[in-house]
């Protein structure tokens, strides 16, 4: 069927391209006048109603320029993720922000940012047509910008290792400083699966403590359980317990399961929540030290502003 009219593809599609010359760039501007379309970028235009939503974004970028390689969020979405607070696949409804590369582009509208950066080819994948960042890149990106909750969420998803990471670094070279990059990778090698673990992290690196792994498989019996931070040696285990997981009936119930399964079997659970964590984060060092072999002890040690600083991606003097 050929499509005439703009209103037609803006029904089929939710976006159109907009030639210099085309014949319905009259059309364009008077939706555009009416409120029934807004440029969403140079060139292309989408229906009012759908032109904040990721896909259409996506949809408006490829128009756009076929270079865009789609990257962050929305990146790992497409790549299969389950993203932060939906419970499905595909399910864009969280992110508020479309980011993308682009060789020889740079943008910045509401709800689109395209960086001008060349991602080497061995480092894009495609789906559909569309030109994604592999998850390692988006990972690191969203490392650097601070979006631990989604960096966490890929590697509890299994999406990433923090080896695959590190194999990616060479795809920003010269994007960000390269201090920066380690430090997002030192970071994503700490394999936190939620953002309160990855501050525990953080703290136990910096103090010196040894001797533990991060969500860790043990059995109990016929039962497999990963553990938040495990020292085998002394069969002592930190789970860091949120409210929203483990504060409903079946979580408290599953969770005082869990504990006893393990006390059977020779492991000391020790129950830390994230406020306790993070207003007294010197009281948790000194409880979960009473429990380690001297080696494993922290080697040194920071007064609680610090502590809290370091929980928050700060590097101790």
């Amino acid at each position: 069927m050929v499509v005439r009219t703009l209103q037609e593809r803006l029904d089929q599609r939710g976006v159109a391209r907009i030639h210099r010359h085309s014949y319905i760039r009259g059309q364009a501007d008077r939706a555009v006048a009416r409120g029934d379309a807004v440029r969403i970028l140079p060139g292309v235009v989408a229906a009012t109603a759908l032109a904040r939503q990721p896909t259409t974004i996506m949809q408006a970028l490829l128009l756009w320029h076929r270079d865009v390689v789609i990257v962050g969020k929305a990146a790992l979405v497409l790549l299969g993720m389950t993203a932060p607070g939906t419970t499905r696949p595909m399910d864009f409804r969280t992110i508020d922000e479309v980011e993308a590369f682009s060789s020889t582009r740079r943008v910045a509208r509401p709800g689109i940012r395209v960086h001008r950066w060349h991602v080497p080819g061995r480092f894009i994948t495609e789906r559909q047509r569309v030109r994604i960042a592999t998850a390692e890149v988006s990972v690191l990106v969203l490392a650097i910008q601070g979006q631990w909750e989604w960096v966490c969420e890929a590697l509890r998803q299994r999406i990433v290792t923090p080896e695959s990471c590190r194999r990616a670094r060479k795809s920003l070279t010269g994007r960000y400083p390269k201090a920066q990059v380690e430090a997002a990778l030192a970071d994503i090698d700490l394999n936190a699966w939620s953002v309160p673990e990855l501050e525990m992290a953080r703290m136990l690196r910096a103090v010196g403590v040894r001797g533990h792994k991060p969500n860790r498989k043990v059995w109990a019996g016929d039962r497999s359980y990963y553990l938040d931070q495990a020292f085998d040696a002394e069969k002592v285990a930190v789970e860091i317990d949120g409210r929203s997981v483990h504060g409903t009936v079946e979580g408290f119930e599953e969770t005082m399961m869990r504990s006893a399964h393990l006390d059977c079997h020779g492991w000391r659970v020790l129950h830390v929540t994230p406020t306790m964590m993070r207003r007294n984060p010197r009281f948790v060092l000194d409880w979960l030290a009473s429990h380690l072999h001297r080696r494993h002890r922290p080697r040194t040690m920071f007064t609680e502003p610090v502590l809290r600083q370091i929980m928050g991606g700060a590097t101790p003097a």
